[in-house]
């Protein structure tokens, strides 16, 4: 949280951005065993790491602790893939959180597009993630 706190070039003056994307509330209220939190949680490290890193973030935050969330986000993913093991089916069935994640990731992708990459849509992001 202090990382992507330090990512920020400064305080921003008060956006108010239309249809922004909220964490699904169907996922916060999910009971997981272990492996299913543990698959859970990677994925949206995944999914932060893939947002944050590409070259449409770049200039809009401080280089060094950009690369330093971006450094610990990989710390935790292969940290994660250890723990889950490769052929565990963790998810069956039509509630799977991992689609609910992926049409998050998505949303927050198109919003992203649709404020043509702002520095306001991107603090959203930050604050999202």
């Amino acid at each position: 949280l202090q990382l992507l706190h330090d990512m920020a070039p400064g305080p921003l003056q008060p956006c108010h951005l239309q249809h922004r994307p909220f964490f699904p509330d169907t996922l916060r209220n999910t009971h997981l065993n272990p492996q299913q939190a543990a698959a859970t949680a990677l994925r949206i490290l995944q999914h932060l790491f893939h947002t944050l890193s590409t070259n449409t973030t770049s200039h809009r935050w401080h280089t060094h602790p950009r690369h330093a969330l971006l450094n610990r986000l990989q710390h935790h993913i292969q940290h994660l893939h250890e723990c889950i093991p490769a052929d565990a089916g963790l998810f069956k069935g039509p509630r799977n959180p991992l689609l609910t994640l992926n049409k998050y990731f998505r949303d927050i992708h198109l919003f992203l597009r649709n404020h043509n990459h702002s520095a306001c849509a991107w603090d959203h992001v930050r604050l999202e993630a």
